[in-house]
């Protein structure tokens, strides 16, 4: 696999998604990170600052408030919490765009392997394709989250449904250059039939990007543990106080597992090529143009 290009191009099963997903990453790993470092960590750091930022004064506020609820000032509560309002707005704001970079990303560098081969491309390229596509993106996330959120505030199984079967319209949109009305309707012609597949290959990507992202979590979750304990031994004290230090290592550690993102989205790019080649097969279609074309 470290000499040769992966076929993405090719109908794969349940296990055949995973194996080529992890041996894509092992074998891209140098460059496919040096992209990901320059374009998106700064996004991310950025984003863990104003996280660590809101935390420290969100708990400020919560001990001032509990510290003053013998005043009277019934607006002394949306004063502490006004205060840190535009860290939230910052911090949402930074993670929507390092997320969608991260997809533009992503599907760019595959796009450009798939297209050029694996010595055809530079970093430059991918970065040139992924700004073809950010806004394009951003504005898909946002209608994308709002119709499974409706989902999901509806009886929860329509928002199910509908993120299963929206999953492949980021790749539609990357890989075939289409709207965000086409890619949509696409999207569901190729989940159709395959619906229960893509939600079992989810399912486990999902269990194994939370068992890494877990695994990641212990020192932020040992030092959690040492400040409660800390706190429960302080019985004069009224609020769960947390050093500093907490929130940065759980900030760190929160940037450091949006890397598996990484996971899913090759998953599902590997699911988009999958199924076009089952329902369509592009690939053979090829091979018999080049033999027409050598006649």
């Amino acid at each position: 696999m470290k000499n040769k290009s992966i076929n993405f191009k090719k109908e794969r099963d349940f296990g055949d998604l995973f194996n080529d997903t992890f041996a894509f990453i092992g074998q891209e790993f140098k460059r496919f990170g040096t992209a990901i470092l320059y374009y998106v960590v700064p996004l991310l750091i950025l984003s863990a600052i104003f996280s660590t930022i809101y935390s420290v004064k969100l708990q400020g506020a919560m001990q001032s408030i509990i510290e003053q609820t013998s005043t009277s000032d019934p607006f002394l509560a949306f004063t502490a919490m006004g205060s840190i309002a535009v860290y939230v707005l910052l911090t949402l704001i930074l993670s929507i765009i390092a997320v969608n970079m991260m997809l533009c990303i992503v599907y760019s560098y595959i796009k450009m392997y798939v297209k050029f081969g694996r010595e055809g491309f530079t970093i430059n390229d991918v970065w040139r394709e992924a700004l073809k596509n950010f806004w394009h993106f951003i504005l898909t996330s946002i209608i994308v989250g709002l119709i499974v959120m409706v989902g999901l505030g509806l009886c929860i199984i329509p928002g199910v449904y509908l993120s299963v079967a929206l999953s492949l319209v980021f790749a539609i949109m990357m890989f075939e250059d289409q709207g965000l009305s086409s890619a949509f309707n696409r999207s569901f012609k190729l989940i159709k039939s395959k619906w229960w597949f893509t939600f079992g290959v989810f399912i486990v990507t999902g269990i194994i990007v939370y068992i890494l992202s877990l695994l990641l979590s212990i020192p932020s979750i040992a030092m959690g543990f040492k400040s409660l304990f800390f706190n429960l031994k302080q019985a004069h004290s009224p609020a769960m106080n947390f050093s500093v230090g907490f929130y940065i290592i759980s900030s760190v550690t929160n940037l450091i597992t949006q890397f598996f993102i990484v996971i899913p989205i090759i998953i599902t790019s590997f699911l988009y090529f999958s199924f076009v080649e089952e329902k369509e097969k592009p690939s053979i279609l090829e091979k018999i143009d080049q033999i027409n074309d050598n006649e």
